[in-house]
């Protein structure tokens, strides 16, 4: 394993965010069904998840270990696989995110 998922808060992170995105998968389904707090309190753990996906980013772009550099890479190639410029980052891809997110929200409080 390499130094930088040698730590013990990155290894607690990725936990973290597997176990939150298993959350929302298994949820997904029956959103359309929750009543209005039910709905809210998914969009909070989606607002959550994407927040620490931003500081795991973050940290890995922080890092000069060559698996660190590789996941982000293979995370870069996805975003650009949903339709955003690879050469951007991350950037648009949590903007876009953020909208949506908020967005859903908005409807919520109409």
């Amino acid at each position: 394993m390499s130094k930088f998922f040698d730590s013990d808060l990155v290894r607690n992170d990725m936990k973290e965010l597997e176990n939150m995105q298993k959350k929302l998968y298994q949820e997904m389904m029956y959103v359309p069904f929750y009543d209005k707090e039910q709905k809210r309190g998914h969009l909070i753990l989606m607002k959550d998840f994407l927040e620490k996906q931003k500081l795991f980013i973050f940290r890995l772009s922080l890092s000069d270990d060559p698996e660190a550099i590789e996941m982000k890479e293979n995370m870069l190639d996805s975003v650009e696989f949903l339709g955003f410029d690879k050469k951007k980052g991350f950037d648009s891809f949590f903007k876009m995110m953020e909208r949506t997110i908020n967005g859903l929200e908005k409807t919520l409080d109409d």
